[in-house]
């Protein structure tokens, strides 16, 4: 089976649905339940059939006196970690195509950044402080879709965010009030608490969005942290398509291949010329995602010196 992101990333792994089929048949052919505990020996099923509650194939999944389902709850209760890894990224690249590729207004680059804390601030707290921010960009200044990373620097470790941002004109100076509001409680104001580079304000291609902007999104890869790290608005979320074609159909005519053993079970095929990718995109991904082929025409400047 091909997976088949809209970041270029072409996936050969093994059919999921159809090992999982083939692994229920065989579990249901040796007695063997969901959770892998055979009937014969599992004492809680002994005890419900002697007892004669029950008779035939086991049917306590999902209740109190089931083993299994009283395991599966403890291991969700363990305490989760969050991290970047390959499957993120894709997520974080195929998301900043889609919202570049399709977005009504121009999509900025933006760090906000924290000035002087006015007391410590647990990372949890943090993120609810940036998930008002973007909620107000949303209901009051027609936030059309978002992506952001978390990070913390080298040197000084100080934390900030990085978001992709698809908003109509707004001056900078209410944007940057409006984040030195929301996290008044925690820091102190400041002018360039909001903070951008010049030459990569605005990003109009979505190849670049995915190029330079994951390039910011992956330094926090490898990071494990208890709480979350990258934050998507649902609008722009895209899931890989599943299709059954050969790789080298997909591929046929293109240049520029780079494959990539990733495990022992799948491999990755990326495009890596910029030309060929260009037109593997308009001639496949493109309406394979049923995406727009036409480049949005922006309506209006974004001048930088706006106040």
């Amino acid at each position: 089976m091909i997976n088949v992101h809209l970041n270029g990333d072409i996936v050969r792994c093994p059919d999921i649905a159809a090992i999982h089929k083939r692994a229920q048949e065989i579990r249901d052919l040796h007695r063997i339940c969901k959770y892998g505990y055979h009937e014969n020996t599992c004492q809680s099923w002994l005890i419900a059939v002697r007892s004669h509650k029950y008779s035939g194939r086991c049917c306590l999944f999902g209740c109190e006196d089931c083993p299994g389902n009283a395991r599966r709850k403890e291991i969700g209760n363990k305490k989760k970690s969050f991290k970047i890894d390959n499957q993120v990224y894709r997520k974080l690249a195929s998301a900043s195509h889609f919202l570049v590729k399709e977005s009504k207004n121009k999509v900025l680059f933006l760090t906000l950044t924290f000035p002087k804390f006015k007391r410590k601030v647990p990372d949890n707290e943090i993120n609810q402080y940036f998930s008002r921010y973007v909620e107000n960009l949303r209901k009051n200044y027609n936030c059309g879709g978002y992506i952001a990373v978390r990070e913390r620097g080298k040197e000084n470790h100080r934390i900030h965010f990085h978001i992709l941002l698809s908003i109509p004109f707004i001056p900078f100076a209410v944007l940057n009030r409006s984040w030195c509001n929301t996290i008044s409680d925690i820091c102190e104001f400041s002018k360039i608490a909001l903070q951008f580079d010049k030459k990569a304000l605005f990003i109009k291609n979505p190849t670049r969005a995915m190029k330079y902007v994951c390039k910011y999104f992956s330094k926090a890869k490898g990071q494990i942290t208890d709480s979350r790290l990258v934050f998507l608005s649902n609008n722009i979320l895209q899931k890989p398509k599943n299709i059954y074609e050969p790789v080298t159909t997909i591929l046929k005519g293109f240049k520029s291949i780079y494959i990539q053993q990733t495990s022992d079970y799948t491999t990755c095929y990326r495009i890596t010329d910029n030309k060929e990718f260009a037109r593997f995109c308009e001639e496949f991904l493109y309406p394979l995602f049923e995406l727009s082929v036409k480049k949005q025409e922006f309506l209006y400047a974004f001048p930088i010196n706006s106040s």
